[in-house]
């Protein structure tokens, strides 16, 4: 089925791009920039006025239409954009007071190192990350689905990543060969220093994988195996080059400078780990942490305690097994002799060993026949104390029992003698053809930066993927700054530069400025691969800082607003309308990091987080990432449910959206909570009202909008005339209504 799913998709997509891709234009990469080295293009001279290099490329191309930007956006609406930017979550209103005084000439930028400074950035941007590369706390496979319990470190991996501002090429090596750049030797010692670098290496699984649930022939078994492998290989191109290679699997690719042979040389970069014929399912690849000598004595102590529990309940067993015949004598006393020796020799028997006839015989005499333990022990005291040491012997045992070791699901090579990989002849699962040999696309290959592997003597380890990892963040590999830097801008305006971020090749879009494309790839490896510079760069821009306000006859000339004359109206994405909602009615749990919070289905089909579960209010980023279980109010803000990757996420303005922040128990238990904060915190009416816009929009009401809360209230107040609470059912119902609106819902 996944065979065929592919293939489909393969030819589907060619017929889509054969539209823009000329028949008789081969692929390579003088086809194509993306393929070619990042250069630092000369910075435009323009009229406009300009805060950095990033708005000379951006004026320049409106210029050339007679455009130019929108004045600077006020600094209620520039505190808000910031914040929602960097931590998916509203400033509060000691943030918005504090930049609107401070009339110093850095206050902007101040502003701006204080939201990266914060520890709710890595939450938010390793979200981001996290659905770029293919993150899910469950397997995948159907309906199976099974958990990923140990997933959730990666996650908290990549959010610390962030916070500490780790340089990308670290990063993503570390993602790559952690094992092998950390040293790590299968079955010795997991120092405290590789249980980041180990960690790091569930980038490497983070694919669908229900081999762990597969149990059909041993064709689907080795095409789900094959599958695991397929999945990697595609997230990490996707991810890390911003290139598709799926239809490489089958033949060479139409449209980007992939052979089908160069892909399989993909595929064995990881084939020693993902060999069908030597498979481990998904719950065996872990790696306990801690030193040999440590992990040895413990499980030498778990062994002892084992065998002495053991010897304790077998021997109860055996001191029970002699009474139990008595008194089932007893109790079947009415029953012929050997018809009594029969179904006692039934009740001794294994119940997955016993006969027909014996079977029959407990189910005629099953009341006479079941001496539970507790009747033996009624019926024989010397046994009921006996029971009573032993329950104790073993509790006691049990308290000597050494605690677990940390566990990690982590990529490593285990094979010391990993056998040669194979082109698979029409992608087909069972007609292996000529050999693969670990390798990159030629067309990604620069003089300088050929791909070369060192197996390191001695060790398991084959060292390709180290050496796929230097050749991929090499500052001369043409794609992996490019693509980053994309997706960073798009996560800022809403659109990257290439609208494909998963796609830079010449099968996506074409980028709207290529030229800053490179500017900022340049000086992204010259900051010292610094994500948070990069940030810096773009947000202390004019291209940034501008207003959302339309102009007369700018929709004719750029409908799509890929110019950027104006900054992009965005509505808010699903986690962070959750988040907000909790952020302004008082009760995010802050808690950072740790097992995922489970989500459940009801018996209505939505799937939701229940309020009496620990960890309820957290941050969505911690919340069960089931790829066939998303929350529902997310899903319906647009939350992907995790097949492969999510570059971009694709909006929609649907009713039942609408309908979830009017009607779920959600948004009302929200609402409620929201009413009680602005009671607690402000007096009158008036100053009531001027809190929840300051909280929930950034900004003080309007003086319509005042109006029209003020109508409102007094509305609902007569509507629960005679209730005890009105007043704070009415707040609440306001509540509700700013949640549902606009005002709340986008940043400006």
């Amino acid at each position: 089925m996944f065979t065929a799913v592919r293939i489909i998709l393969c030819f589907v997509t060619a017929a889509a791009l054969v539209r823009s891709v000329a028949a008789d234009e081969p692929p390579g990469p003088e086809s194509h920039r993306a393929f070619r080295p990042v250069g630092r293009p000369k910075v435009p001279d323009v009229r406009g006025p300009a805060r950095t290099t990033v708005d000379r490329f951006i004026l320049a191309a409106l210029e050339a239409k007679q455009l130019t930007l929108n004045p600077e956006a006020d600094r209620p609406t520039l505190v808000r954009r910031v914040a929602f930017d960097l931590t998916g979550l509203p400033p509060t209103v000691a943030e918005i007071d504090a930049f609107v005084a401070d009339r110093s000439a850095d206050a902007y930028e101040k502003m701006v190192d204080r939201y990266l400074a914060s520890p709710a950035y890595g939450e938010r941007w390793g979200k981001f990350w996290l659905d770029a590369a293919g993150y899910a706390d469950s397997n995948g496979y159907f309906n199976a689905d099974s958990d990923r319990p140990l997933a959730w470190r990666y996650r908290d991996y990549v959010v610390r990543s962030f916070n500490a501002d780790k340089p990308y090429d670290v990063f993503v090596r570390e993602q790559l060969a952690g094992d092998e750049l950390a040293g790590y030797v299968p079955g010795g010692d997991v120092t405290p220093a590789m249980v980041e670098p180990l960690t790091a290496t569930h980038f490497l699984r983070n694919a669908p994988d229900g081999t762990g649930e597969s149990d059909g022939n041993p064709d689907e078994v080795r095409t789900d195996r094959f599958t695991v492998l397929e999945g990697n290989v595609q997230n990490l191109v996707n991810c890390l080059l911003g290139l598709t290679v799926q239809c490489a699997r089958c033949h060479d690719h139409k449209f980007e400078p992939i052979t089908q042979a160069e892909y399989y040389g993909f595929q064995a970069l990881l084939f020693p780990v993902y060999n069908p014929e030597r498979w481990a399912k998904p719950n065996e690849r872990v790696v306990a942490v801690g030193m040999k000598a440590d992990l040895d004595a413990r499980a030498r102590r778990n062994q002892l305690i084992d065998r002495q529990v053991k010897a304790a309940r077998d021997g109860l067993a055996a001191f029970a097994d002699p009474l139990r015949e008595q008194y089932l004598d007893e109790r079947l006393k009415d029953v012929p002799a050997a018809k009594r020796s029969e179904i006692i020799a039934a009740v001794k028997a294994a119940k997955d060993k016993r006969t027909p006839a014996q079977q029959a015989l407990l189910k005629e005499h099953g009341k006479a026949a079941d001496v539970s333990d507790d009747a033996l022990a009624k019926r024989f005291l010397e046994y009921a104390a006996l029971r009573d040491q032993v329950k104790k012997t073993v509790a006691d045992r049990e308290k000597d029992r050494p605690p677990p070791a940390d566990t990690l699901a982590a990529f490593v090579e285990t094979d010391p003698n990993p056998p040669p990989h194979h082109l698979l002849k029409r992608g087909l699962h069972h007609q292996p053809g000529d050999e693969a040999a670990p390798g990159v696309p030629a067309a990604l290959v620069t003089p300088g930066k050929p791909f070369t592997i060192d197996r390191p003597a001695g060790r398991v380890t084959t060292g390709r993927r180290t050496a796929f990892a230097k050749w991929l963040t090499s500052p001369e590999n043409p794609l992996f700054a490019r693509v980053m830097v994309n997706r960073i801008w798009q996560h800022h305006f809403g659109t990257g530069l290439v609208a494909t971020p998963d796609n830079l090749g010449a099968s996506g879009a074409k980028a709207s400025h290529p030229d800053l494309l490179d500017h900022l790839a340049a000086e992204f490896v010259a900051a010292g691969w610094r994500v948070k510079a990069l940030h810096r760069l773009i947000l202390m821009s004019a291209v940034y800082r501008q207003s959302t306000a339309p102009r007369e006859g700018l929709a004719a000339v750029d409908p799509d607003n890929r110019l950027l004359a104006r900054f992009p109206l965005r509505r808010l994405d699903a986690e962070a309308v959750r988040d907000a909602m909790l952020y302004v009615s008082g009760e995010l749990d802050a808690t950072a990091g740790g097992p995922y919070v489970p989500s459940r289905r009801t018996p209505e089909g939505s799937v939701e987080v229940t309020e009496k579960t620990p960890g309820a209010l957290r941050r969505s980023l911690y919340l069960q990432q089931r790829r066939t279980q998303v929350v529902t109010f997310l899903q319906l803000f647009d939350a992907p449910a995790i097949t492969t990757t999510c570059g971009k996420r694709t909006p929609s303005t649907v009713p039942l959206q609408s309908l979830t922040l009017l009607n779920s128990e959600f948004a009302r238990a929200r609402a409620k909570a929201f009413a009680a904060r602005l009671a607690r915190e402000a007096g009158d009416d008036a100053a009531r009202l001027a809190l929840a816009f300051r909280l929930a929009a950034g900004r003080p009401p309007g003086p319509d909008e005042r109006a029209a809360c003020d109508g409102f209230l007094t509305k609902q107040r007569e509507a629960y005339a005679g209730r005890p609470d009105a007043a704070a059912r009415a707040w609440a119902d306001l509540g509700q209504m700013i949640f549902a609106s606009n005002t709340f819902l986008y940043v400006e």
